[in-house]
């Protein structure tokens, strides 16, 4: 198994001390200019001690800034997890050793230390809180032997993809903690629902599984204009790229596959509303996606939203197209398409390439006439692929 890493930065002692002094040179330099020009002293002196004043406040601002910033390190492999500052020492624990897990924060203080604290925080931050076994043999912590656990808490990046798979990875070994506060709302949550009528059902969440497919990890996931490093902007922008191709995947089954569209027909009919709604979010998603990632927050957080709203649109769409089947057409018409269904089913079970041509000619037919008398308003993808399979099955049978 592949080992997940994410990082998460913080300022040291440097860049605060250096950001204090140039501060401080700063108002010196302001100070030295009323000074000097109150107590007369010649305008070349005056402005040269300014001058220097700020030049050396520039100097060691720049100091400050230059220096790489710490950062506080979380790593799950198959086995171990591992987690430390990576300026001082890392700590590791075999993962079989973890008994529960939570999200947890934002930190009020940066504490990036292994020393008996245990904390690796950073300031704003979100964390993870760690409660690991002590009688797994582990290498590099510092506790007091009169504990069965210890326990840590590990600073993470809010909505960094890498953390959702962090989570997930810890998921299955060890329950997730979920704090009084957050049980006392979701109790909220699900009391104000009971409240809610049938005709105002609210719009599905931005992150919400796709119909059939698996959940997400419950973890919030902020705008790429809010994202803390690039890095993680980057990574969320990734993100958004990898849902907005799994949309593209789902939706071309049914554009791809006819008997999708013999079952399924309003998935792909223009004329309904919620697949009106979907191609509109479709062309937006596409006009604002990039082939690698911009390097403009503005435009990333534009695409990101796009794609949640793409999202929303699909699972509405699909959900919609699936309930009502064929239901949306008058019986002549759903009988047409059960019938054409059954001799699409026919063809792909004979083995006959002069039996199964028929029957998707058949089938091309009866799609090709209601589509004809607008009743049907099938993608052109849909109409080619029965083409192709008609065709197919004439090229194999005897010349």
């Amino acid at each position: 198994m592949v080992s997940i890493t994410c990082r998460t930065e913080y300022l040291t002692g440097r860049h605060h001390n250096s950001a204090a002094a140039a501060g401080l040179l700063t108002v010196t330099a302001l100070v030295a200019l009323v000074g000097l020009r109150v107590a007369g002293v010649g305008g070349m002196t005056t402005a040269a001690v300014v001058a220097g004043l700020l030049g050396c406040s520039m100097a060691i601002a720049a100091h400050g800034r230059l220096g790489r910033r710490g950062a506080v390190l979380l790593t799950v492999d198959d086995e171990t997890v591992y987690f430390g500052d990576e300026r001082r020492e890392l700590v590791s624990y075999p993962l079989e050793s973890l008994r529960s897990f939570a999200v947890g924060g934002s930190a009020d203080v940066t504490s990036a230390s292994t020393g008996r604290s245990h904390h690796l925080t950073v300031f704003g931050q979100k964390y993870l809180a760690l409660t690991f076994a002590r009688d797994v043999p582990k290498v590099g912590s510092h506790v007091d032997d009169d504990l069965d656990t210890d326990r840590w808490r590990v600073a993470i990046v809010e909505g960094d993809p890498a953390v959702t798979a962090i989570v997930d990875r810890l998921r299955a070994h060890a329950p997730e903690r979920v704090s009084t506060r957050k049980q006392a709302a979701a109790a909220d949550v699900a009391r104000s629902t009971v409240s809610v009528s049938v005709g105002s059902a609210p719009e599905p969440e931005d992150d919400g599984p796709l119909p059939g497919g698996e959940p997400d990890v419950d973890l919030p996931r902020p705008r790429i204009a809010d994202a803390g490093t690039e890095e993680a902007a980057r990574r969320l922008w990734e993100e958004s790229v990898r849902r907005h191709d799994e949309i593209l995947r789902a939706y071309a089954g049914y554009e791809l596959d006819p008997a999708m569209l013999l079952r399924y027909p309003a998935v792909t009919d223009v004329t309904v509303e919620q697949t009106q709604d979907f191609h509109h979010a479709l062309d937006e998603a596409g006009a604002l996606r990039t082939d690698a990632y911009p390097g403009d927050r503005g435009i990333a957080d534009a695409y990101q939203q796009s794609a949640r709203r793409l999202r929303r649109a699909w699972i509405a769409c699909e959900k919609h197209g699936r309930r009502v089947g064929t239901g949306y057409l008058d019986s002549a018409d759903r009988n047409s398409l059960d019938t054409a269904l059954k001799l699409y089913n026919h063809a792909a079970a004979s083995s006959t390439p002069t039996e199964q041509a028929s029957y998707y000619g058949r089938v091309r037919d009866i799609v090709s006439t209601m589509t004809d008398r607008g009743v049907l308003h099938p993608p052109q993808a849909a109409l080619s692929e029965l083409e192709n399979v008609t065709r197919r099955a004439l090229e194999a049978g005897p010349a």
